[in-house]
């Protein structure tokens, strides 16, 4: 089963060992990710609750390390989730057309994918027009407790995003030399 979400299938063209190797470590560092943060809130959440009704104490870090990881969580299951073709879309449109029409409008919609990625990177990143970028939105903000500057949390954005826009080249490599693409190639491996 973890075989299944973490191994992605193969493609076809002549990069098509490295496109599902890119797949493969994209889907790896996603799992490792979601386990590590879902671990990291749900234990001190858990410890805070017996704490509360036993002792009448609380971890003071445990809301700061939700805070932090929660990003973190959100971001890896959406890349894994755009990984598995199980991102939102529209289905039963797509499902209406001819199937190269519904490969163009895919290959389309990827394109628009992996420009918004490059946009919302440039602006994290501040370049160009966009001085500051996110260092400068997050500020000097340092969790109290925990002495981690808030800009950590905002980093899952970043390296999301990033994650999400080779994704989105990959699915387009797919598209292109592979009619299926990757939502009926991901189906195969289930």
């Amino acid at each position: 089963m973890l075989r299944q979400i973490v191994v992605s299938p193969r493609a076809a063209g002549p990069l098509g060992a490295l496109a599902a190797g890119i797949d493969t470590l994209i889907r790896l560092v996603c799992a490792v990710i979601l386990w590590l943060t879902f671990i990291a809130i749900l234990a001190p959440t858990f410890a805070n609750a017996v704490l509360r009704y036993t002792t009448d104490a609380s971890l003071v870090w445990s809301v700061e390390i939700v805070q932090l990881t929660f990003p973190w969580f959100i971001m890896a299951g959406a890349v894994l989730a755009a990984q598995h073709g199980r991102h939102i879309g529209v289905a039963v449109f797509i499902s209406q057309l001819r199937p190269a029409a519904a490969r163009c409008l895919r290959v389309f919609v990827q394109c628009l994918i992996l420009l918004a990625c490059f946009a919302i990177i440039t602006v994290y990143l501040g370049v160009g027009v966009f001085e500051g970028g996110m260092a400068f939105a997050a500020g000097d903000v340092i969790f109290t407790s925990l002495g981690v500057p808030q800009s950590m949390s905002y980093l899952a954005l970043l390296l999301g995003y990033i994650l999400l826009g080779l994704t989105a080249a990959v699915s387009v490599y797919r598209l292109l030399y592979d009619p299926r693409g990757r939502e009926e190639t991901s189906a195969l491996i289930r």
